[in-house]
């Protein structure tokens, strides 16, 4: 099984992140999920995904690489699978809506990669990745290295970005 995450960039340098208020509490998690067999590529479910959970849309997705889960526990139990992370320019956000997967709405969070990094709980290698994010977004992108900030919900009626 495969799976596509990204660290999905804002103008301003900080990330989106999402939680799925769910029975096992708000698990905060980079927007992504299953490669389906209608997606081409992983880039596509990570557009699928993104736009179904946050209401995200993408642009210029980057592999940073794969990372191996050999249990899946975390995201409840999928089995071994292969994570590919990226990470893409957000060019809109729109209004909140129930994710198709689960029912609920998710809600979303802007964080600076290191917080989010941190609020993962990956440790180093998160920070490691975290960092590789940040570099590839401001060396392809322009984007600055996000300032230091509270992480901030996105208003249910999302955001305009400039």
């Amino acid at each position: 099984m495969g799976q596509a995450w990204a660290w999905c960039f804002v103008p301003d340098g900080r990330i989106v992140l999402v939680t799925d208020p769910g029975p096992r509490g708000a698990l905060p998690m980079l927007p992504g999920g299953t490669v389906e067999s209608t997606d081409a590529a992983p880039e596509d479910a990570l557009h699928r995904e993104a736009a179904e959970e946050a209401q995200l849309t993408l642009a210029d997705p980057v592999r940073l690489g794969w990372v191996l889960d050999e249990t899946g526990e975390v995201y409840g139990g999928v089995g071994p699978n292969a994570r590919l992370r990226l990470a893409a320019r957000v060019t809109a956000i729109g209004p909140a809506a129930v994710d198709p997967a689960t029912g609920r709405p998710f809600a979303r969070l802007l964080a600076t990669p290191t917080q989010a990094a941190a609020l993962l709980g990956w440790g180093p290698p998160g920070a490691r990745q975290a960092q590789l994010a940040v570099d590839t977004a401001r060396k392809r992108w322009g984007l600055p290295t996000a300032q230091p900030a509270a992480v901030e919900e996105i208003p249910a009626e999302g955001m305009r970005l400039s």
